[in-house]
């Protein structure tokens, strides 16, 4: 189940989430690379970890209809809006303890959602044991260059309410080769404007 975090913050943001200007600028340019990643692979399960209001789930569910669709998020708000269909599940889930069988899911996409976990080494180590050997894990998330910068992010959104970690790559790298999986490639994705470019992670369980 959940856990007792606060999801306010998100829960209002379901509210504005769905706007054009925000989804073309900050969240349609990640969605399409995961798109483009995933273009001609088969596969029978993806999990979309921190799906919010369910715009990159319609998509995955229209580029792969043969493929069970599953999206996770920690807030009430965003899953009312996202609306379950008979082409798509949603469970509420906290990312530190997902409710999916282990060694079930073949790919587990989590996009903007990420450097919002308080713990990303259990988070990391909950996706390995739901993905099936050679599964595949695209993650992309804000972050910064250096450790010193993530920490110093990381105390300037927590006296604002919610801490962002923004955790750079190389160490990003680290969390999940010590969860059991290997990392393919890191790179940025561009985004129009002046909306931080994020990091996308591309790894397979080992």
């Amino acid at each position: 189940m959940p856990g007792s975090r606060s999801t306010s913050l998100f829960d209002r943001w379901s509210n504005t989430y769905d706007g054009e200007t925000l989804q073309a600028a900050a969240y349609t340019p990640v969605h399409d690379v995961i798109i483009e990643r995933l273009e001609g692979h088969r596969f029978s399960v993806v999990v979309d970890l921190g799906c919010g209001t369910g715009q990159l789930i319609r998509r995955l569910r229209d580029s792969h209809p043969q493929s069970r669709v599953i999206g996770l998020d920690f807030s009430p708000g965003m899953l009312r809006r996202a609306g379950s269909t008979e082409d798509h599940t949603l469970l509420r889930a906290d990312a530190m303890r997902v409710p999916i069988r282990p060694g079930s899911v073949d790919v587990v996409t989590c996009t903007e959602s990420f450097h919002w976990y308080p713990d990303q080494r259990t988070a990391a180590a909950e996706l390995a044991e739901i993905l099936r050997p050679g599964g595949r894990l695209l993650i992309a998330s804000i972050a910064t260059i250096t450790g010193p910068g993530s920490f110093a992010l990381e105390r300037l959104t927590s006296v604002a309410g919610r801490a962002i970690r923004a955790t750079p790559p190389a160490q990003l790298r680290a969390i999940l080769e010590n969860a059991g999986f290997d990392v393919d490639e890191q790179r940025r994705i561009r985004r129009p404007g002046l909306v931080p470019w994020p990091v996308l992670t591309d790894a397979h369980l080992r």
